[in-house]
């Protein structure tokens, strides 16, 4: 009889270990491990959305769902905030440390923001501009791009591949041109309209040779679609070069750039 009832127990043991689920405040536990804080699930069936928001689950596979039954990360929360009381004592690292992001179905990652949000580009070479004609200024490869931006190298094309805010800096040094020279430096939209930007001033001295006027232009660019496109022009009213480089007394260095930021 001892025998008998030690083997129903083991029975009934392994059965409970295989296929048990544990519900607190419900009769009806939807995973391995089901708390039903707002006792409000039903007796049969999945709870509703409303119903799962006040439940808190660990399926087989370890995911935890607070909010929701159907985890689908090791911590899944169907809706709110996440909250540290204290986390002013744990301060990341400026340069080194990542910025967390949420993906479009909530998902948490890490990207380096710096470099993922920045576009930067040096003037390929020197360029002859022409009287009161906007010349695209042709950048070489990026020193800095990301998944916002492709620029192609040979039309000076630069396509936004996400609709948004940008920041534009642009930097140009002008040279082989009369005192009093009108200098503009432009955003343009491809196909060609209107400025999308443009800033002006006139040089006080003629110059020329390897030291330019140098002018800085920033402005804000709403980019409406993905694929827009634009690019960057130049165009005094008197002929004139734009530099790559300066080289004086003080040194050699780029001097033509353009920055781009998503903010």
């Amino acid at each position: 009889m001892t025998r008998k009832l030690l083997t129903a127990v083991s029975v009934f043991t392994l059965s409970f270990h295989a296929f048990a689920q544990i519900g607190i405040n419900t009769s009806n536990p939807q995973t391995y491990f089901h708390i039903d804080a707002g006792k409000d699930n039903p007796t049969s069936g999945a709870p509703s959305a409303t119903q799962q928001a006040n439940d808190f689950s660990v399926t087989n596979t370890g995911n935890v769902g607070i909010g929701t039954i159907t985890p689908s990360e090791k911590l899944d929360i169907g809706t709110g905030n996440i909250r540290v009381r204290d986390i002013n004592t744990n301060v990341g690292i400026g340069g080194t440390d990542r910025v967390v992001v949420a993906d479009a179905t909530g998902v948490l990652k890490t990207i380096n923001f710096n470099s993922y949000s920045l576009f930067h580009a040096r003037l390929a070479g020197n360029q002859n501009l022409t009287t009161v004609t906007a010349t695209t200024l042709v950048f070489s490869a990026p020193l800095a791009t990301s998944a916002y931006y492709n620029y192609n190298t040979s039309t000076g094309v630069l396509t936004f591949n996400q609709a948004g805010n940008y920041l534009v800096t642009l930097q140009a040094s002008f040279t082989n041109m009369a005192a009093g020279t009108q200098l503009l430096l432009g955003i343009r939209p491809v196909p060609d309209a209107d400025y999308l930007g443009r800033g002006s001033h006139y040089n006080a001295v003629a110059n020329s040779g390897t030291i330019g006027e140098l002018m800085n232009y920033t402005t804000l660019l709403l980019i409406p679609t993905a694929g827009y496109q634009v690019r960057f022009t130049a165009a005094p009213n008197q002929s004139a070069t734009v530099l790559a480089t300066e080289t004086g007394s003080t040194g050699s260095g780029n001097v033509t750039n353009v920055t781009v930021q998503k903010i």
